[in-house]
């Protein structure tokens, strides 16, 4: 198993539109090859998003 974690900030779009944006590609993130899950980050105070996954392989 390989897990990564990934960080991010938000520049010219809200935190309601990315998480709009989240739920129209979480199926392509279920979808992956691999992908064993996918656990998304939101701290809308300090403008810090991304994600934790869980890969079977690296």
């Amino acid at each position: 198993m390989h897990i990564q974690i990934i960080n991010f900030n938000l520049n010219d779009l809200s935190h309601e539109d990315y998480s709009g944006a989240c739920n129209d590609i979480a199926q392509n993130f279920a979808d992956l090859p691999g992908l064993i899950s996918k656990h998304w980050l939101a701290n809308e105070d300090t403008n810090t998003y991304g994600g934790v996954y869980f890969w079977e392989s690296r």
